[in-house]
């Protein structure tokens, strides 16, 4: 099977001189855009709101609109620590008695929040959910997305890269990375097209593997999410 991928965005974490973080958008405007979309989105944990950006980010460029509902869309994540961070913030608001958990970050202990905050602005209801990446930056979504696009399950599937290092795990890659891939169409000029086929795995149609994302994201000369140092490994 030929695929087409017809919108992609990434979001960079990086770190700042003051010890914080700021984040590298693809469009300056688009927070002001999502802001708009999403009323809670002050609220939401930073995992999610990068999740979010890029996610939105990709659909925008994909013709992708909400309140325009595509039953036929799903959406597949994939990442090493997933929430962890919000789970540890989370955990140290009960400390002090359960009475003083906080509710709003309990809200976003799930990885899996992302993924329906924005399915619900969207109208997605295809396959949708948050794997273990194992650092694979994308491999295991990718698959999945593939095998859904194959099987008809759904017309178009986001798949990306998420992830945000708790302070304890050893540096690398932050922020996300999310493209849009949906069959091949003859109206149309793709970014990109794959082969979902191949025996080997993903391939572009040059022959070059196209497994992970981030293999996807030079063929498409973006930056991917770049770890600050390089790391040993897959596994932290």
């Amino acid at each position: 099977m030929i695929a087409a991928v017809t919108g992609a965005a990434v979001v960079l974490r990086r770190r700042s001189l003051s010890g914080g973080f700021t984040w590298d958008l693809p469009d300056p405007d688009i927070g002001r855009v999502i802001a708009e979309r999403f009323p809670r989105f002050g609220r939401f944990d930073e995992y999610t709101q990068i999740g979010c950006a890029a996610i939105f980010a990709a659909a925008r460029e994909a013709g992708f609109q909400p309140g325009n509902p595509r039953r036929d869309v799903g959406l597949i994540l994939s990442g090493q620590y997933g929430s962890f961070v919000t789970d540890e913030a989370y955990y140290a608001t009960t400390l002090a008695g359960p009475e003083l958990a906080s509710p709003n970050l309990f809200s976003y202990t799930l990885p899996n929040i992302v993924i329906g905050e924005c399915a619900l602005q969207f109208g997605w209801m295809g396959p949708t959910f948050v794997l273990d990446g194992e650092g694979g930056r994308g491999r295991a979504a990718l698959a999945e997305a593939a095998a859904c696009l194959e099987s008809g399950r759904a017309e178009a599937m986001l798949v990306g890269w998420l992830e945000i290092r708790p302070p304890w795990a050893p540096p690398g890659p932050e922020g996300a990375a999310v493209i849009v891939l949906e069959p091949e169409m003859k109206e149309r000029r793709p970014r990109l097209k794959l082969d979902l086929s191949a025996a080997a795995g993903p391939r572009l149609l040059s022959g070059e593997p196209a497994e992970t994302l981030d293999d996807i994201l030079r063929a498409l000369d973006l930056p991917g999410p770049a770890p600050e140092r390089p790391e040993s490994g897959d596994r932290p």
